[in-house]
């Protein structure tokens, strides 16, 4: 269920109104809001779903405490941020954003990155050069696993059980 499901929001994926139908308007409503979250402009993520943009590491690129550069205040591992789009996609993340672009989780809205100084610990790339203008990869697929179960959990709940 989960599988198929990811197939149908894949952004790569462009629906007809014959596919939707079959699947009936409750079905196709939960599809259509899933892809609208991941393809809006404005992409939500946690500070851990931010990957170095160049290398193939999975891992976060930011694993220690960070505070705002904004208001301060502490930037917990599974904060949800916001950068705004459009963005590029990458082959190994879903989208790529300038470190700088991606705003505060609490009301401030200050853009949280301002004074950054991080490395990629697999490629060495730094993020603290301003020249560079270097991006960072997102990669939402615990995001994208959790709208699939608010919108499908009972469904996939029952196939489960089977």
């Amino acid at each position: 269920m989960d599988e198929g499901v990811t197939g149908l929001v894949n952004d790569n994926y462009k629906p007809t109104l014959a596919d939707l139908a079959v699947l009936g308007w409750e079905t196709a409503a939960r599809i259509l809001w899933i892809k609208d979250n991941i393809l809006s402009n404005t992409l939500s993520f946690r500070r851990d779903d931010i990957q170095c943009g160049y290398s193939s590491s999975s891992s976060s690129l930011i694993n220690s405490d960070y505070n705002c550069s904004s208001c301060r205040q502490a930037v917990p591992s599974d904060a949800e941020l916001t950068a705004p789009g459009p963005s590029t996609t990458s082959g190994s993340t879903d989208r790529l954003f300038k470190l700088k672009a991606i705003k505060c989780h609490l009301n401030c809205q200050g853009y949280v990155f301002c004074s950054v100084f991080f490395s990629c610990p697999s490629c060495s790339k730094s993020y603290n050069d301003p020249r560079q203008k270097l991006k960072v990869g997102i990669t939402r697929r615990k995001r994208l696993k959790e709208m699939i179960k608010q919108a499908f959990g009972e469904e996939t709940r029952n196939y489960e059980v089977v």
